[in-house]
Parts: C-alpha cells; sequence; structure tokens
C-alpha cells in the first residue's frame, strides 16, 4: 500500500491505551488506503486483512467513523464493506450493498462538461477523489478556487499538495487556501510569499520550533560564490544571477526562481539570508540587480526587513519549500 504523503498524520501511539490506538491504526490505514493514488490487488488484500483485524475491536463511534471514510472510495474491500454493514444497521443505505457499484463507480459526465457544472462539483460537500483527478486536469481556476475552499478535500490527499503548488503560479489560489485551518506547516511554507505580514510571522514560528533541535543546519556560502553573486547583481545579469544561486545552495539543474516576478521578489532576500550573505552586500545586491526589487523607496525597506526578521535556518526552509527542493547544507534537520 502507498505510504502516506504526510507522517503527521501518525498519532502517538504510545500515549494511548491498547483500544484507542486499535482505533487510531485502524482509522489512519483508512485514511492512508483512502488517499493512495493508486491501489493494486496486493495493496488492497493487505488493507482487508488488516481491517478485519482490528474492526471486531473498534466501538461503534470508530466503526460510523471508519464507514465514513471508505464508503467514498470504490476499492474498498467488499468484506469491509459488509462487515459495516452488519455492525451499524442504520448506516446500510449509505454503505453499498453486496453486488452494487460503489460511489466512485458511476462516472456522470454531464457535470464536468461545462464550467458551471465543474465549479459546482468542485464545491460538494462529499468529494470523490477521482472526481478530484477528473477537475485538476483541467488547470482551470474556477474549479481549482473551489476545491481549495472546500473542507471535503481533506489536506492530506496527495491532490491537495498539487494544489498547493499550484498556488504558486496564481496568488489569488494560494490566499483561498491560507484561509484553511488544516494546512501543514509545508504547505504554510509554500504558500509564504502569498501570505501577509503577520500570516508570514506565525510561518516562521512555526518552522522556527520545528527547527530547534537542528537551528545550526544553514548553507555556507563560499566567498567565491558571494564574488560571484556580487559581480553578476553589479553587471544586472538576472539569469546568471539565477544560476549562481542554484550553484551557491547546491540545487539541482534547472531551478525557476524567477525573483523579478512580481510577488516573489522577497525570494530573494530570504535567498540572501539563508546563505549568510553579509547584509552590507546583501543590500547592495538588491540596490543593483534591477530597479525593480529598489524602487519604490519601501520596496528595498521591506526586503530589507525580511532578511533581518528571518533567521538563516527558518530562510533557508522557506526557500526549498518554495523551490521544491533541497539545498546540499552543513546539517540535516527534522523538518
Amino acid at each position: 500500500m502507498a505510504s502516506s504523503a504526510n507522517p503527521g498524520l501518525w498519532p502517538a501511539l504510545s500515549d494511548l491505551s491498547g483500544a484507542d490506538a486499535c482505533a487510531a491504526l485502524l482509522k489512519v490505514n483508512a485514511e492512508m488506503f483512502v488517499a493512495a493514488p493508486a491501489r493494486d490487488r496486493e495493496s488492497i488484500e493487505t488493507f482487508e486483512a488488516l481491517a478485519l483485524g482490528f474492526l471486531p475491536k473498534a466501538d461503534r463511534a470508530t466503526l460510523i467513523e471508519i464507514a465514513q471514510i471508505l464508503t467514498r472510495c470504490q476499492d474498498t474491500p467488499r468484506s469491509v464493506l459488509d462487515y459495516l454493514r452488519r455492525h451499524l444497521p442504520e448506516s446500510r443505505e449509505t454503505i453499498p450493498p453486496q453486488g452494487a457499484s460503489s460511489p466512485g463507480c458511476r462516472f456522470d459526465r454531464r457535470p464536468f462538461a461545462t464550467a458551471a457544472g465543474r465549479a459546482l462539483l468542485a464545491s460538494r460537500d462529499r468529494l470523490d477523489e477521482t472526481d478530484i483527478e477528473r477537475l485538476l486536469v483541467l488547470r482551470e481556476d474556477s474549479s481549482e478556487d473551489s476545491l481549495a475552499a472546500n473542507p471535503a478535500f481533506p489536506s492530506s490527499m496527495p491532490a491537495f499538495h498539487e494544489l498547493v503548488r499550484r498556488a504558486l503560479e496564481r496568488p489569488a489560489l494560494a490566499r483561498i487556501l491560507l484561509r484553511r485551518g488544516d494546512l501543514s506547516a509545508t504547505q504554510e511554507s509554500c504558500l509564504y510569499l502569498a501570505a501577509d505580514r503577520e500570516r508570514r510571522r506565525l510561518i516562521r514560528q512555526t518552522i522556527a520550533t520545528l527547527l530547534a533541535p537542528a537551528c545550526a543546519a544553514t548553507c555556507r556560502l563560499a566567498e567565491h560564490d558571494a564574488a560571484a553573486l556580487r559581480k553578476a547583481a553589479n553587471e544586472g545579469d538576472v539569469p546568471g544571477f539565477e544560476r549562481l544561486l542554484t550553484r551557491a545552495f547546491g540545487f539541482p539543474d534547472p531551478i525557476e526562481w524567477r525573483l523579478l516576478q512580481t510577488g516573489r521578489h522577497p525570494l530573494l532576500a530570504l535567498a540572501l539570508k539563508a546563505l549568510g550573505m553579509p547584509e552590507r552586500d546583501a543590500i547592495r545586491i538588491l540596490l543593483t540587480l534591477h530597479p525593480a526589487l529598489s524602487y519604490p523607496l519601501s520596496a528595498i525597506r521591506s526586503l530589507v526587513r525580511t532578511m533581518r526578521e528571518v533567521p538563516g535556518p527558518v530562510a533557508l526552509v522557506l526557500v526549498e519549500t518554495i523551490l521544491g527542493a533541497k539545498a546540499l547544507r552543513e546539517a540535516s534537520r527534522p523538518f
């Protein structure tokens, strides 16, 4: 079975009683099964064996919760659904009977034919993962905005993180996502550039807390790299400067910095801070690389404030998550 993309789904089982641990494990495995992007025969049979072993130990409240999770997935083993039907008589109308197709197997093409129909589908209070995939493949702003605002689209699903990555290109989508209360620290970090000043402070605070055991993890900027960056900035060579940044961080090529794109200027300030560039040199780079970075005066003040407010290790995490790449650094860190 596909592994969870979010280790945060796992509870601290050591603090739970035996019954609570069984219920928690059953719920987590059910959520992982439903959220998996694909399920082969072996993974389905593995989940079936696990579920049938844990279900008899679950209380009524847990069974109801498990039924709500599994009935939206067309690959849920029939034996598991039959067990839930037998032990939850009042739920028989919502649990498909023996021989019936599960909700995910019925594909009504009509709502997908129009933008209005797709936006309505994306707003439903019950979403099928295959329907989500059919909506996301279109890369349609209205459908993506509706999905982003829909609490029925859990942030733990792999498709949700794909939506977060798309929000890097669409600040309006990012702002919708930032209104949710279930974002992971990584997802919030990805959306940092679209956040307001107070939300950015809270995101940095969360990162700093997670980083506490390894706060010394940084990227050390070699002097020859620093000199090359200063030279490229002084010449106004933006493409060359971005290539040098990629090399300085040890990122794999290619990396799309797009530092001059509207809304992405703070990424440069974060990168310089993460590399440990002395503030005087960093300010000189901001002043010389391109006029858009330093005009009006409030723009350069904002970038300098970013460098002063964000600790180096936190800046490194933000740069990595925004770009979706890992840098070479002195020490590894749990994030």
